[in-house]
C-alpha cells in the first residue's frame, strides 16, 4: 500500500473514531423527575405601583423523586431559593426565578437555576439550567423544562424534564 492510503485510511479511522466520541460525550441523558417541596420561609413584600403588586422571597425544601425508576436524583434533598413577582389581587400571574440545590446521599451536591411564569389560566412553568457540580458530579451540564403544581398550605410539587450529560 502506498503512503498516501495509509495515511488516508489513517485520517479515515480518526476521523470516525472523533464523530463516535464527540457524538457519545453531547448526547444527554434524557429524564424525568418530581421535586415536592414545602416552604420553609415566605416573605411577601407589597409593592404600591399597582394594586396586588407584590415580591415574595421564599426557600423551599423537599424530596426529588426519578419518575422512570432511576438512581440519578432519586431520593435527592432539594432547597430552592426563588423571588416571585406577583401582580393582580389574585395573585394568579407571576413571574419567578430562583436557584436549587440538590444533595445525593454522599453529600455531594448539583446546582441550578431556572426561571418562569405563570398566568392566570395555567400552572408554573418555565426553564431550568444546570449550573454546577461538586465531588463526583464536577462537569454535570444540562438544562430542561418544568411545570409546577400550585402552591397550596405551603406544599408544592414541580416535574420536571432534563435532558442531562453525566460527568464521565
Amino acid at each position: 500500500m502506498s503512503r498516501f492510503k495509509i495515511l488516508a485510511l489513517i485520517a479515515l479511522f480518526t476521523f470516525a473514531l472523533g464523530l463516535v466520541l464527540v457524538g457519545d460525550a453531547l448526547a444527554g441523558e434524557k429524564m424525568k423527575v418530581r421535586h415536592s417541596y414545602y416552604a420553609v420561609k415566605f416573605e411577601p413584600v407589597m409593592f404600591g405601583d399597582e394594586e396586588g403588586h407584590m415580591l415574595a422571597i421564599y426557600e423551599g425544601k423537599g424530596l426529588t423523586t426519578n419518575l422512570q425508576g432511576k438512581k440519578f436524583l432519586d431520593g435527592w434533598w432539594v432547597r430552592e431559593c426563588g423571588l416571585n413577582d406577583i401582580k393582580g389581587k389574585a395573585l394568579d400571574t407571576y413571574s419567578v426565578h430562583g436557584y436549587s440545590e440538590f444533595t445525593d446521599g454522599d453529600g455531594d451536591k448539583i446546582y441550578t437555576a431556572w426561571e418562569g411564569k405563570k398566568m392566570a389560566d395555567e400552572a408554573g412553568k418555565g426553564t431550568t439550567t444546570l449550573i454546577k457540580g461538586t465531588g463526583k458530579w464536577q462537569g454535570i451540564q444540562g438544562r430542561g423544562t418544568w411545570i409546577s403544581s400550585p402552591f397550596v398550605d405551603g406544599r408544592w410539587y414541580a416535574d420536571h424534564q432534563l435532558d442531562v450529560e453525566l460527568p464521565r
